[in-house]
């Protein structure tokens, strides 16, 4: 008994034209395709855009770090803050200082 293998199809020349210009133009398409795609995504607007994005996602996140940070130490940036204000105010207190001191002084005897 002997096995009968199938025989290749034959293919003429016009048909083997005919497959090659199918494949080339499927591939044309397919090289446009990418030319499109890679101009959409390396488009000025659309760079601009992603970056946008990145640094408002970026300042988001670094935003609620901060808050975090400023709620875990409240006290401490309030005794902070509280610093600074005084030392920012030390001449008009002073002053006030001053003049209440010399208020008191300059009172009039009961006499």
């Amino acid at each position: 008994m002997s096995t009968i293998l199938p025989k290749e199809p034959v293919i003429t020349d016009r048909e083997s034209v005919i497959l090659s210009n199918a494949e080339r133009r499927h591939l044309r398409r397919k090289f446009r395709g990418s030319i499109e795609a890679a101009r959409e995504v390396l488009a000025p607007r659309n760079q601009l855009n992603k970056f946008i994005a990145r640094k408002t996602a970026e300042t988001a996140r670094v935003a609620g770090d901060a808050v975090h940070i400023a709620k875990k130490n409240a006290p401490l940036i309030g005794a902070i803050g509280l610093g600074a204000l005084i030392y920012a105010a030390r001449r008009p207190i002073s002053d006030w200082i001053s003049r209440l001191r010399k208020s008191k002084t300059n009172t009039p005897d009961g006499d």
